[in-house]
């Protein structure tokens, strides 16, 4: 073989391995077109903040409203709601072992419906994870209401303490955590809900001058294991937050278990694993709440911190928290949790355009920050300086698939079958013979490009209307309950 023909040779395969190498790249990122991304707001019922309105609206008015915050959600391109359904020991759920809350109607009555089943139907038809919020400890937000007599309160009260204006569950009490469980477990049996979830109140923010009156339950339980209170106070918890998810994961594996704790955890004046802030309370010192030891144990599938400052603060700036919480992550998917109740406040930062998109973009550049959730609703419904347009047609624009649940647990027998596709619907089929609920991703493309997606918890949906030329492929894909993609069917128009 000549110098020239050895080189011809050795061209032509290396251009072949090229060109194949550029196909399986090409085949693999057009896997799926779609983001993952967790895209969540809170809408919080203790007090009525969010919903319903006010206490004792007819069934039909609840519903109505309803579908309007989930409609509007749709349309902003949120993907989960986190609903509060439990905000003191208070159910918006048919329970066996706590009372109709008040906030849906007074002195405790029953809605005539099931709020929770309701929200799960409506959420799941517009393609909306629905993850039902629990407060764990809080057991009624004032001394002064009259608690019926089924409330865990009037049955029980030595598992309670007294502290400030409120009543909570006392940690230290085992029968505590036991009920605890038994309640999460009946939400996680009878509900297809996605997630089970916590906001940061754990032992109460302290109250300046006033102990935790759990001096008793320390000398009965703790005191010859632990020589230090605040340390057995984190151990109560710690099981608390343990025994959960061994509750949720035997129940149903695939249902989430997340924590949205305060946005700091140490500061570094007192532990060197710390954030540089000067906050003053913590998770760990104040609320008695170990979030890293619960991400590292590797007892909760994420964590949301509340990160409701600006990129300015002084004390707890937000820059130099989701740099933290990433770098702290023990491979934990962090969610921040975005304050949008303080856009237009008299914070000359917060009247800012610019604030809230700034922190957005921060997130994309930290690789352990899997999305966010907004606090609360109904802020979405005023002025946030233009922040909803910036969510339609920029960060939102197309639709995401919340990120996988990491697991080894696998769903069985689950395939995608006939995939039709009509001027009016598109539909499919799969064989599903296993327990675990699964959803469906559909991409519309022309030219190897995204130009409508959508996704839906129903095996078909309507034709979209798009005022553009016609679409070249169409492809559907099987996600189950972990959030995998684990089948896809598509068609060349």
């Amino acid at each position: 073989m000549t110098i020239k023909n050895y080189f011809a040779q050795y061209f032509k395969h290396s251009l072949l391995y090229i060109l194949l190498l550029f196909c399986y790249l090409n085949t693999f990122s057009q896997a799926s077109l779609t983001s993952r991304e967790m895209r969540g707001v809170w809408v919080a019922t203790v007090a009525n903040i969010d919903w319903p309105t006010k206490p004792g609206l007819k069934k039909k008015i609840q519903k109505e409203e309803i579908i309007s915050i989930l409609d509007h959600s749709k349309q902003l391109g949120f993907n989960a709601i986190f609903l509060q359904v439990r905000p003191a020991s208070d159910a918006f759920y048919k329970s066996s072992y706590e009372p109709w809350s008040s906030f849906l109607n007074k002195q405790y009555a029953s809605p005539k419906y099931d709020p929770l089943k309701f929200w799960i139907e409506e959420a799941h038809k517009r393609g909306i994870e629905l993850h039902a919020w629990i407060n764990p400890y809080r057991a009624s937000m004032n001394l002064k209401n009259n608690l019926p007599e089924n409330h865990p309160a009037s049955t029980n009260p030595e598992w309670f303490v007294e502290y400030g204006e409120k009543r909570y569950f006392n940690p230290g009490v085992p029968e505590s955590t036991v009920h605890i469980n038994k309640v999460v477990k009946e939400i996680v049996t009878n509900y297809n809900i996605d997630g089970i979830h916590m906001d940061d109140y754990f032992y109460p923010y302290p109250i300046s001058g006033k102990a935790f009156p759990d001096s008793i339950e320390y000398n009965k339980y703790g005191a010859d294991s632990f020589s230090d209170i605040k340390d057995w106070r984190r151990h109560n918890v710690n099981e608390t937050i343990k025994s959960l998810t061994k509750t949720i994961k035997t129940t149903k594996p695939w249902v989430n278990f997340g924590i949205s704790p305060f946005g700091v955890w140490r500061n570094k004046a007192d532990d060197p694993r710390g954030s540089d802030t000067k906050a003053g309370a913590t998770n760990y010192d104040a609320l008695y709440a170990d979030i890293l030891l619960w991400m590292e144990n590797k007892w909760i599938d994420y964590v949301a911190p509340q990160l409701y400052w600006e990129t300015t603060h002084p004390v707890a700036n937000y820059t130099i928290l989701a740099d933290w919480w990433n770098a702290n992550s023990y491979d934990t998917p962090i969610y921040i949790g975005h304050g949008i109740y303080k856009i237009g406040s008299d914070n000359p930062d917060w009247q800012d355009p610019k604030q809230l998109p700034m922190q957005m973009n921060i997130n994309e550049n930290l690789p352990h920050i899997k999305g966010s959730i907004f606090f609360s609703y109904k802020h979405l419904k005023r002025d946030l300086l233009g922040f909803q347009d910036s969510l339609k047609t920029g960060y939102y624009k197309h639709e995401a698939l919340a990120p996988e649940i990491k697991s080894k647990n696998q769903t069985q027998s689950q395939s995608l079958r006939k995939l039709k596709v009509s001027r009016k619907k598109i539909k499919w089929t799969i064989d599903n013979k296993s327990t675990a609920p699964c959803k469906y991703l559909i991409e519309i493309s022309k030219d190897n490009k995204l130009i409508y997606n959508t996704i839906t918890y129903n095996k078909k949906i309507a034709f979209p209307e798009l005022n553009i030329e016609k679409p070249t492929n169409i492809k559907v894909y099987l996600v189950d309950a972990y959030n995998r993609i684990v089948g896809s069917k598509s068609l060349e128009l």
